[in-house]
């Protein structure tokens, strides 16, 4: 919701994204009353750091979701030929969204590296998790950085390339 309410005043699209996406995470959330069983917390989850490390990834999470939502709305006006302007408007609004959510992305890995090291004794242990967050910092950096590639620097390559690097985040998730 914070996502699209940043991008609200550019965009009533990014407003309506935001909200589509917080009520699909909110829908995932509720999901947890599959396995009912509530028990303790292991000691190495009983953190301040993983509470700090943990918001700031979900929040990275809530912005590459809107960017992502927002590379399929643009894919679906291009198929639909809406004009230039609000495609271009919406890809602008789209890169910003994948911009804060890299920058909470990498802080969030890195604040993760804090409190493994505070649990295990290490920065980084190469799992499956911490090697997924990596790839997925950097998929973003590549879409984000296509610009820069003559053949790539397309409206089209970048909202494909948006929605297709959520799925390093469903990945990593």
């Amino acid at each position: 919701v914070l996502a699209g309410l940043i991008f609200a005043k550019k965009s009533h699209f990014a407003f309506a994204a935001g909200l589509i996406n917080a009520s699909i995470l909110l829908n995932v959330a509720h999901l947890n009353w599959v396995d009912p069983e509530i028990t303790n917390l292991v000691p190495v989850l009983n953190s301040y750091w993983l509470m700090i490390h943990v918001s700031v990834i979900t929040s990275s999470y809530g912005f590459l979701a809107l960017g992502a939502l927002l590379g399929f709305i643009n894919l679906i006006s291009l198929i639909l030929n809406i004009p230039r302007k609000n495609i271009l408007k919406l890809t602008y609004i789209n890169e910003s969204a994948l911009t804060i959510g890299i920058v909470l992305l990498t802080i969030g890995t890195f604040l993760g590296g804090v409190w493994a090291n505070e649990s295990w004794g290490r920065y980084w242990g190469w799992d499956p998790k911490e090697t997924w967050a990596l790839i997925s910092i950097l998929v973003y950096a590549f879409v984000l950085h296509t610009r820069f590639i003559p053949k790539l620097n397309n409206v089209v390559v970048f909202n494909i390339l948006s929605l297709l690097g959520y799925y390093s985040i469903i990945m990593t998730y």
